[in-house]
């Protein structure tokens, strides 16, 4: 992931937690989009798709709120699942007004499929990482996403 850096007051870039968080979520995002953009979707709608396969219908507020996207995000995002026939929403579109969102057959398959890639995306033995660490690592992650 490049050299040490180290400041003329002493101070290591390496210390500090949270610009590696930032490091390392480039580095397996980056991981995991090139390996969906085959199916033609990227990170942010797949999980889109898994969260709508979990609740079954989602407000796009919800949605917005589940993959941390603002709220204004989320209508061009939900526009190209729709326009791909992966996700459907009512025909009424009326500001303040439920406008669910649900997932179709089509949606269904394709993130059958992006399960698939995203879990094999899940070995970091190339990023040096055993499976009793990757599964450390996620551990850990899992607990500051559960807390925030």
């Amino acid at each position: 992931m490049g050299p040490r850096v180290a400041s003329e007051g002493g101070n290591d870039l390496d210390d500090v937690l949270t610009w590696n968080v930032v490091r390392v979520a480039r580095f397996v995002g980056n991981r995991l989009a090139d390996r969906l953009s085959g199916l033609r979707l990227n990170p942010i709608q797949f999980g889109v798709l898994a969260f709508l396969e979990k609740e079954d219908e989602m407000t796009s507020a919800e949605i917005a709120r589940a993959v941390l996207l603002r709220p204004q995000s989320v209508a061009p995002l939900l526009d190209g699942l729709e326009e791909r026939g992966l996700i459907s929403r009512s025909a009424t579109r009326a500001r303040g007004h439920r406008n669910p969102v649900r997932m179709t057959p089509e949606g269904r398959l394709v993130l059958q499929e992006a399960w698939t890639i995203a879990l094999a995306a899940n070995d970091l033995s190339d990023a040096a990482l055993t499976d009793t660490e990757s599964a450390e690592l996620n551990r850990l992650l899992l607990k500051i996403a559960r807390a925030s």
